[in-house]
């Protein structure tokens, strides 16, 4: 299979996806387990403030580095003039950053109580700097990215178990966490200088990138008011307590959100490269085929966890992480909610330089979700920043899509779909069912319930002779047979 290949990247963004929905499977337990609700709140916090002083350094480089290296990916010149500007543009922006936080300390009694974690996301801040996987997005190397994230996932969590014992540990955790971040972006730089040389070029003009990233930058700042946000207000408003439960409930969300968000990932580059040479055909197709795929992983997931809430909080934190089954609840259909606006954002209006408009999508939703955030959260703590989170969600897609309605329309394929939807209900009925005659513990129900709903969904959307699904089935059989015959 050719490394560059769509099918290759898929499956090595897939496997990428899975090593982020396996390893917190163990590590994650693990820790709700050693430390108290207090102290993983603290944690999550000052990961949250870590998370936005990332997210302004960024600049928005995150997501254009993306596209502007695919563009230039086959000059090496031209992709390390490239790289050389965004990486000036992203050093000056932490350079702000980083002075900015620590002035904040003399302001704010809840860093000062925080110090040292504070200093942890300050040295995770500085080595994002070199993070540079938009650059080997742009040229495609997903194997890159993959083999290096399961390394770094795998000694963290050795380090993990090793070292964080008690209650009190919270800061070891944090410390491993940000060293497996920090040695992965140094391994980065090291790699990049295989598609890019680090003298110094001529001609650089930075000041093209400036309204590109500066766009990009606001709509992953008005992304992130309703994907962190709500963590931050928790904090100041409701305390720590409420942060742990809502970690525990956001962490489903957002493990299983990046198996959905894999396909749009790898895309991205392949769409805009395709916007760019005026392949509308091949655009058209691309975007058809996503849509059906995000919708086969979406739609059931969202439906199975909504019934298996209980099981998967005790199984994931533990019984006094109860309170948070509701929450988790709550934001199940931002699966297929953002699953959706995924592929409306990063693979249309995004490859088609329509930045305005997912800027201004995205704007809106983090208005809603903040006001709604001012309002529910000294009320409803934690179940009312899950209410918010949703309905922004709903907010910024509803816009984003009429925004990419000329396109939409001639993509959405209404009787494929149904026939996903309706596969989807009659497996989750079947759950229902099952969970009257079982009650062991939540590995055990979760194991049993799950082949019970993922044997019914595939043999129905066998059955219903779901394109897509047929498609992928016998791609999958070819693969098996070829290595069977190779060995």
């Amino acid at each position: 299979m050719k490394e560059n290949s769509i099918k290759y990247n898929a499956i090595m963004n897939i496997l990428l996806t899975l090593s982020s929905l396996i390893f917190p499977l163990i590590s994650f337990p693990y820790v709700t387990r050693i430390l108290s609700v207090e102290s993983l709140g603290q944690v999550n916090f000052m990961n949250s403030v870590g998370t936005y002083a990332i997210m302004f350094a960024g600049l928005g480089i995150g997501t254009y580095g993306i596209r502007a290296c695919s563009l230039v990916r086959d000059n090496k010149t031209e992709l390390s003039r490239t790289t050389h500007e965004l990486l000036f543009l992203k050093t000056i922006s932490t350079t702000i950053v980083i002075i900015a936080l620590i002035g904040s300390v003399f302001f704010v009694k809840k860093f000062q109580d925080n110090f040292p974690l504070l200093l942890l996301q300050i040295v995770l801040i500085i080595s994002n700097i070199f993070s540079l996987d938009w650059l080997f997005s742009g040229l495609e190397k997903y194997s890159y990215i993959t083999k290096r994230s399961i390394l770094f996932k795998f000694v963290s969590l050795i380090l993990l178990i090793l070292f964080v014992k008690k209650p009190n540990d919270a800061f070891l955790y944090s410390v491993i966490t940000v060293f497996s971040l920090a040695a992965s972006y140094v391994c980065n730089l090291i790699y990049s200088r295989k598609f890019v040389s680090y003298k110094k070029q001529k001609g650089y003009n930075i000041s093209k990138h400036l309204k590109a990233t500066f766009l990009l930058f606001a709509a992953t700042l008005a992304v992130s008011i309703y994907t962190s946000l709500d963590t931050v207000m928790l904090g100041f408003i409701n305390g720590d307590k409420d942060v742990g439960y809502y970690t525990v409930a956001v962490k489903v969300k957002t493990i299983l959100l990046s198996l959905v968000n894999a396909v749009s990932a790898v895309l991205l580059p392949r769409l805009s490269y395709y916007a760019k040479q005026n392949k509308k055909d091949e655009f058209l197709a691309l975007v058809k085929k996503s849509i059906l795929i995000i919708s086969m992983l979406a739609v059931p997931m969202s439906l199975y966890f909504i019934f298996e809430a209980r099981d998967s909080v005790c199984l994931l934190a533990s019984n006094t992480y109860l309170p948070s089954v509701a929450g988790m609840q709550i934001l199940m259909p931002i699966l297929i909610i953002s699953g959706f606006s995924n592929i409306v954002g990063n693979q249309i209006l995004l490859p088609r330089g329509e930045d305005k408009y997912f800027m201004c999508a995205v704007s809106i939703g983090a208005v809603v979700d903040f006001l709604l955030n001012l309002f529910l959260l000294p009320r409803y703590g934690f179940i009312g920043a899950a209410i918010a989170t949703l309905i922004a969600e709903i907010s910024q897609a509803s816009i984003q899509t009429f925004f990419a309605r000329d396109i939409i329309i001639k993509c959405i394929n209404v009787k494929e779909l149904l026939k996903i939807i309706i596969s989807s209900l009659i497996a989750a009925i079947v759950v229902i069912v099952l969970r009257h005659y079982i009650n062991y513990n939540a590995f055990i129900n979760l194991v049993i319930t799950a082949i019970g709903f993922s044997f019914i969904y595939a043999a129905l959307l066998w059955g219903l002779k779901v394109e897509v699904f047929l498609v992928l089935k016998n791609q999958f059989f070819t693969q098996i047979k070829y290595m069977f015959k190779r060995k």
